[in-house]
């Protein structure tokens, strides 16, 4: 691993792109929290929040925010966007039709998509804790391998490119509430690939601190409700 390190240059992103990062991701993900947090008039919070962050200098929240967290996974932001759109479908659109039911005789052989999707998304969050787990042995150098500095090889970046993309071997999740979530992991592998966003290193693409901290509660609860379903 070491070789393989030494013998491929890191590719990083241009200053300007990586500031104009720093203030999209953020406004994205303040623009989510307004949203979800603010009772009165969210949709005027949320504008309000991602104008705020791109006030200059010392005036914009991303600012800050980039001193102490730097800048958002490309994963965070997606899915931050990817909120805001199903926000803004659920409390816009006008209600859908009502489902068509299955034939009789298919509902006890085939699995619900929106099981199925749930289940993918349970791997994937899985999958995301353990990865943030091994980094952060890897932080206190309690590891042999250098697992964050592999991240800036192009192996690490087809591998998790590969594992992103096992989900799908199952077929297509569209058309259920989960199954937009299967797709954020391989659109942030493709950003980084482009723009090599936010600072060269695939794991920053698809992991920060918050994201993983925000995919153990989510694993918590799938499994819980799991849980509760079974009994």
């Amino acid at each position: 691993m070491s070789a393989d390190l030494a013998s491929h240059a890191p590719l990083l992103p241009t200053a300007g792109a990586m500031q104009l990062w720093l203030h999209l991701g953020w406004s994205v993900v303040l623009a989510w929290l307004a949203a979800w947090w603010v009772p009165r008039r969210p949709w005027l919070a949320a504008l309000l929040a991602a104008l705020w962050a791109w006030a200059p200098g010392a005036y914009s929240p991303a600012y800050w925010l980039g001193l102490a967290f730097q800048a958002p996974s490309v994963a965070t932001v997606l899915l931050c966007a990817g909120g805001l759109a199903a926000w803004a479908a659920q409390r816009f659109a006008p209600c859908p039709p009502p489902a068509a039911q299955a034939p009789p005789g298919t509902e006890q052989n085939a699995v619900p998509p929106r099981r199925l999707a749930d289940r993918r998304v349970l791997a994937l969050a899985g999958l995301g804790a353990l990865a943030g787990w091994v980094l952060l042995l890897d932080t206190f150098a309690l590891l042999s391998a250098p697992i964050y500095a592999w991240g800036f090889s192009p192996l690490a970046v087809g591998l998790i490119a590969l594992v992103a993309v096992l989900p799908w071997a199952w077929g297509p999740a569209g058309g259920t509430a989960q199954g937009w979530r299967l797709a954020v992991v391989p659109l942030a592998v493709l950003v980084f690939v482009v723009w090599r966003l936010p600072g060269g290193n695939v794991w920053d693409a698809v992991l920060d601190p918050w994201l993983w901290l925000a995919l153990q509660v989510q694993l918590a609860r799938m499994v819980l409700n799991c849980y509760k379903k079974r009994s």
